[in-house]
């Protein structure tokens, strides 16, 4: 019997987990995966570490400043900061073809640029940066409003408001178009007001710093479980049901598996987690081994959100994918990161449709279809950086299906639901939780905040 069964070593759940161990709570972890992380983990290809979901950690701020998110889940990780072996930006930037706004991790700066090439509306930009920090976008109650329709308001510019909408968008935004402004918020404030950094040495000694603060504190972890059923009986969750032939009993069960996907194993599931709608905004990334570093190339950002239209669209394309919008990193920008595995790494993303990819039969009409991308990825990026596709000398490429047959996600999506859990409980099943991205939190410290404020909200 456990106090807390916590499905998912998704960062949510981890930080879930380290919380509640802290205060002598029985917790057990079950993941499906063999490795953990959810859609921030990593693999083992050729005898080499591979990142999967790692773009960047958003939030990053110096050491001093308590009340920033990072600052605030390390104290009640009861982590030092050195511990995580971060690494600051050197800078990253939003391209279009009218215009290139840099970011690195100084919003005054960043505002000075955008009032310099935007000056008829450096007074709304002002006036709209005071309306994010004045919104409590964390609130359960906070109302759904349109982040185009609020931005509007506050920029003539359309260039502008497209420029502000893209990163933000394409770093958390579950549903087409249009954006729930509490959500704009949240991630403009970890993206824009304060900025990017990575773990050193990526993802695993990340996770192993979490993991051992757990393990140390009691906690339990079971790699390569996979939960198959949640039976339910008189209003709630009365024992979990593992593929390894396990029934498990808790008095509270935390899922970071998703609302939908949790409401999928329940025995008799419950509608209001039923009827969230899957997410319709799916990714491709492909990431390509250089045999130089990027910045030979000019390519010299951490991160590069670059649309090649005059307008920028957020919407599962027609086709495949959607190769006008790409998010572009290179982990061996980051300072102190000339030294890293992946130094030489270019990892490319695009707007992808999740009812394609799905479709698709495995084998090699989808290999087909991987490769038709990668090729059309390189050519777009040897029109813009020549020497890129000579460089290339390997490349791996993830799909809405990939995401799909490992994590288990319905229709492979990486940012949950359009729809937001935000209270984090179940009001049909009174001891099921919810932390995670149909939370509401999104992005890495995003999640590692949701897995501690459902913990202290509803399991402490």
């Amino acid at each position: 019997m456990y106090d807390v069964i916590i499905i998912g070593a998704g960062l949510s759940g981890i930080s879930a987990g380290v919380r509640l161990s802290y205060y002598g709570r029985k917790v057990r972890i079950l993941e499906r995966q063999l490795y953990p992380g959810g859609l921030n983990s990593y693999y083992e290809r050729d005898g080499r570490i591979v990142d999967v979901g790692l773009h960047a950690l958003t939030n990053f701020v110096p050491e001093g400043i308590r009340s920033a998110p990072l600052n605030t889940f390390l104290r009640q990780m009861r982590i030092r900061r050195h511990e995580l072996d971060l690494c600051p930006q050197t800078f990253s930037e939003i391209i279009f073809p009218q215009c290139t706004l840099r970011l690195n991790n100084d919003f005054p700066a960043f505002a000075a640029q955008v009032e310099r090439l935007f000056p008829a509306d450096a007074a709304g930009f002002r006036r709209l940066c005071e309306r994010i920090r004045q919104t409590d976008a964390f609130s359960p109650t906070a109302p759904e409003l349109s982040a185009r329709s609020i931005v509007n308001d506050y920029l003539s510019s359309p260039l502008l408001q497209d420029m502000l909408l893209c990163p933000v968008m394409l770093y958390g935004n579950p549903q087409a178009e249009d954006m729930d402004f509490n959500q704009f918020c949240i991630i403009f404030r970890s993206v824009i007001f304060e900025g990017f950094g990575r773990p050193h040495h990526g993802m695993k000694p990340f996770l192993e710093c979490l993991l051992k603060r757990y393990r140390d504190q009691g906690g339990e972890l079971s790699l390569g479980v996979e939960v198959t059923k949640l039976n339910v009986c008189d209003g709630r969750i009365a024992s979990v049901v593992t593929d390894q032939g396990e029934e498990l009993h808790a008095d509270a069960i935390l899922s970071c598996a998703g609302a939908l996907e949790t409401a999928r194993l329940c025995s008799s599931p419950p509608p209001e987690l039923a009827s969230f709608p899957a997410g319709p905004i799916g990714f491709c990334e492909s990431i390509f081994e250089l045999n130089r570093r990027p910045r030979e190339l000019g390519l010299e950002a951490c991160v590069i959100f670059r649309n090649c239209q005059e307008r920028f669209q957020f919407s599962p394309p027609a086709g495949d994918v959607d190769l006008s919008c790409q998010i572009l990193c290179m982990p061996g920008n980051y300072q102190h990161c000339d030294d890293i595995a992946d130094a030489n790494t270019v990892r490319v993303s695009v707007l992808a449709s999740p009812a394609r990819w799905l479709a698709l039969p495995s084998g090699a009409v989808y290999d087909k279809a991987k490769s038709n991308v990668v090729d059309a990825q390189i050519a777009l990026m040897e029109a813009w950086k020549p020497g890129f596709a000579d460089a290339v000398v390997d490349w791996e490429m993830f799909t809405p299906k990939t995401i799909e047959r490992f994590t288990g996600r319905v229709n492979g999506v990486i940012y949950g639901s359009p729809r937001k859990l935000r209270q984090g409980a179940s009001d049909e099943l009174s001891n099921l939780f919810i932390c995670g991205a149909d939370q509401g939190f999104l992005g890495i410290v995003g999640a590692l905040m949701s897995g501690a404020a459902i913990a202290n909200r509803h399991l402490l």
